[in-house]
């Protein structure tokens, strides 16, 4: 373990501020001589173990787009095709792309800024269907030209999953296990789907799902993992670090489909608050685009009592180890998460 990173971490901790800041974090990294595991805590909280398991909300649309690039390298899908093939049952499939719904320009709704959405999960209520969701979204209609515009898109990575157990023949978990975490004996996460299959995920309290007297909720008791349109996967950081540096620096996905999964579109507008200079989208992946704060690429989550980052950090330079750190913490400041994760490759390179 790196102490000198784990101080520096731990110190980003303690400096967070809000209802919606970390009180402790789970960080993995994985880089030849700098492969660790590691809880971290703010003083007088909890410290978790290196074993704790996160929901990693969206971080799942790089697993998915992994998953699908691996059965487009063996030629069961076509990236650039129309998918209607794969969604008969849904009325737009033929004017859109696998690539452009990874990549959020299949010009489709989203459910982010819907009242009805975030009101019916902080009541608690029951998740909508898969098609409940497509039809709250009016998915069915297309907002804008596919291929035109970015618009980040949980609808879209819905369909995508669909694709992906349609084209597999297996359920969603089912697939991500043989494409992704069996070949590397991941053994650390799962595929909540169920009230109780939240029961011990390390989360922290939710100021956005609210609780009595003001007090912020046990998310356990009040979510449904059934909210996250396109699946969630709850991991240990260690198993993520270790899927991501296998995708990047050790083959898992082909080179080709790994140089296919990072080109990237510029996404529009500024992300005031966050690392990123230049940033684009890849298919399944935020990139950094500008020369000298990257490259590195990878993918945030955020929901109901967790943040969750995962970058990879390619080498720069001859004699330079590539470094995959994946940090996950108890808080909803997904910023926080963000700058935690560039300051840990930043002190391991300094």
């Amino acid at each position: 373990m790196d102490r000198y990173t784990a101080d520096r971490l731990t110190r980003l901790l303690d400096e967070g501020d809000g209802p919606a800041a970390a009180r402790a974090a789970v960080v993995a990294v994985r880089s030849g001589p700098h492969s660790w595991t590691t809880g971290l805590a703010r003083s007088g909280a909890p410290l978790p173990p290196a074993t704790a398991r996160f929901l990693i909300y969206s971080i799942t649309k790089t697993l998915t787009a992994a998953a699908l690039l691996r059965l487009c390298e063996r030629g069961l899908i076509d990236p650039d095709a129309p998918l209607d093939r794969w969604l008969p049952d849904f009325a737009a499939a033929g004017r859109i792309t696998l690539a452009q719904l990874l990549a959020h320009r299949a010009g489709l709704r989203n459910y982010g800024g819907s009242p009805a959405y975030h009101a019916a999960v902080r009541a608690g209520e029951e998740p909508w269907s898969e098609d409940g969701f497509l039809e709250h979204c009016r998915a069915s209609d297309l907002f804008a030209p596919p291929g035109r515009e970015f618009s980040y898109s949980n609808i879209g990575y819905l369909l995508a999953k669909r694709v992906l157990e349609r084209a597999s023949g297996l359920p969603f978990a089912q697939a991500l296990d043989r494409e992704l975490f069996g070949p590397l004996a991941l053994t650390g996460w799962s595929v909540p789907t169920e009230r109780g299959d939240l029961s011990g995920l390390w989360t922290g309290p939710s100021p956005y799902l609210g609780g009595r007297d003001g007090l912020p909720a046990d998310v356990a008791a009040r979510y449904h993992p059934g909210w996250v349109a396109h699946g969630v996967v709850a991991a240990t950081a260690a198993d993520i670090a270790d899927l991501l540096h296998a995708l990047f620096a050790g083959g898992l996905l082909p080179g080709a489909a790994a140089a296919r999964m990072q080109e990237s579109f510029p996404v529009p507008g500024t992300m005031r608050g966050r690392p990123w200079v230049e940033p684009g989208y890849g298919l399944g992946l935020m990139v950094e685009r500008d020369g000298q704060a990257g490259p590195y690429w990878g993918h945030t989550g955020g929901g109901p009592g967790g943040s969750a980052c995962a970058y990879h950090f390619p080498a720069r330079k001859p004699g330079e180890e590539p470094v995959t750190v994946a940090l996950f913490t108890d808080g909803e400041d997904n910023d926080q998460a963000e700058w935690m994760t560039v300051e840990a490759v930043e002190s391991l390179r300094e």
